[in-house]
């Protein structure tokens, strides 16, 4: 990878510890075989007894010494020495990556892995009853929250904002106006609705009528002839009127009237011009266009946007607004629901599984190289620092028994000797 190394984060200083006591365990059980032999070989007194403690303690030297190079020169150069195939870790750093994220692509992000492991997980249930623990679900909703916020700031989110609305742009121009109001208009005609909405209709002109029935009169006399005496235009009134009300009445209490009739049968015509008519729909996209590019229309839009977005940012960045406290009650609802509703935690289970499963057969390769280019952005040294921490325990115990085996042997041979 190109740039410079990524900066590991600091050791847990616990491993360090034990690390260095092994270590330092190992070295020192090094060293009383480096003294039990010295002291067998120069100072002490010849004998039997002697000889094998200096038989074990010369084998545990070399023993001991073999294992202390091998397991130092999987990390750095022993005694920093050029010594060829040493400090194989730092040196082969980049490739243990590409091993590493080859073996977890080959054995762990396979269909047949993953799916025998989701056959036994619930994940649903689980999502469920992590949401109902504790503030789970206030933290999903704070963090959902701060997101939002984030995308709606001025200062954040811009590229994201842009994109949503050349989306919301394009998917606007691909509208058909005359369509979709056909739409709505047979949505709001069909069966039951249909008489709702005469209903309203005939309630609304009742009530109309009864407020406007002073300026009716009014208009009446304005209209009428001067010589047409008053009464004549009470009667005309009257018979306007009276004949409206009496309609609307039998309208309203009729469901089977043929003025009912007639109106959905307008509806539908007005239905079926709306969604067929090619010059309509030509008028409707220009009108539409034109809506769109008019500058007031522009302004008025980018202005309420402005004023929706702060409010919007300021309620959910603020977790003690109505907003962000009814998304962590929703949220928390959510858990609820997935943990008492068996079939829709079953339906949203098998959903998360079908979602993992396609993310592992399709990117299991990008998936993988994450760890590869992971690998190859550390530091050499500070992974081979990392590596060492979290297995030289293990490894320096592999001295110890080096030491310990390499002695036994050494006794073995030399009884052997003494036997043949």
């Amino acid at each position: 990878m190109n740039g410079r190394p990524a900066v590991l984060s600091a050791p847990d200083p616990g491993l360090v510890r034990r690390l260095r006591r092994t270590r330092l365990f190992a070295t020192a059980l090094l060293a009383v075989m480096a003294i039990v032999y010295v002291g067998t070989t120069w100072l002490a007194s010849p004998s039997p007894y002697v000889a094998a403690i200096r038989a074990f303690a010369e084998a545990a030297l070399v023993g001991g010494l073999a294992d202390w190079f091998a397991v130092t020169a999987l990390f750095r150069r022993p005694l920093g020495l050029p010594i060829p195939h040493t400090a194989i870790v730092p040196a082969r750093k980049n490739q243990i990556g590409r091993a590493l994220a080859r073996f977890i692509r080959d054995h762990f992000l396979v269909r047949e892995a993953v799916e025998r492991r989701l056959a036994r997980a619930n994940l649903a249930a689980r999502l469920g009853a992590w949401l109902e623990e504790g503030n789970n679900a206030a933290r999903v909703g704070r963090d959902l929250g701060q997101a939002l916020a984030w995308a709606l700031r001025e200062d954040g989110g811009g590229e994201l904002r842009g994109a949503l609305g050349g989306t919301l742009r394009s998917a606007f121009d691909d509208v058909s106006v005359n369509r979709t109001v056909a739409t709505v208009l047979e949505v709001l005609t069909t069966g039951e609705r249909a008489d709702l909405i005469i209903d309203q209709l005939v309630a609304f002109s009742r009530s109309e009528l009864e407020k406007n029935r002073v300026t009716i009169r009014v208009r009446i006399h304005e209209q009428s002839p001067w010589w047409l005496p008053k009464f004549v235009d009470q009667e005309i009134f009257d018979k306007i009127i009276g004949g409206l009300e009496e309609l609307l009445d039998a309208m309203a209490a009729d469901a089977a009237h043929p003025a009912r009739a007639e109106i959905k049968t307008r509806l539908t015509s007005l239905h079926d011009a709306l969604a067929a008519d090619p010059t309509l729909a030509a008028r409707s996209r220009a009108l539409k266009d034109e809506l769109v590019a008019h500058p007031a229309v522009r302004s008025y839009a980018f202005e309420l946007w402005q004023r929706l977005r702060a409010e919007l940012a300021a309620a959910l960045a603020d977790e003690t607004s109505p907003l962000a406290q009814g998304l962590t009650r929703e949220i928390g609802a959510l858990g609820a629901r997935l943990s008492g509703d068996a079939k829709l935690a079953a339906e949203l289970d098998d959903w998360l599984k079908q979602l993992l499963l396609h993310v592992v057969d399709n990117y299991r390769d990008p998936l993988s190289e994450i760890v590869s280019e992971t690998i190859d952005s550390w530091d050499a040294t500070a992974t081979s620092r990392r590596i060492e921490l979290n297995i030289g325990t293990d490894l320096q115990f592999i001295r110890v028994n080096g030491t310990l085996v390499g002695g036994l042997v050494g006794l073995v041979l030399y009884f052997g000797g003494l036997l043949f």
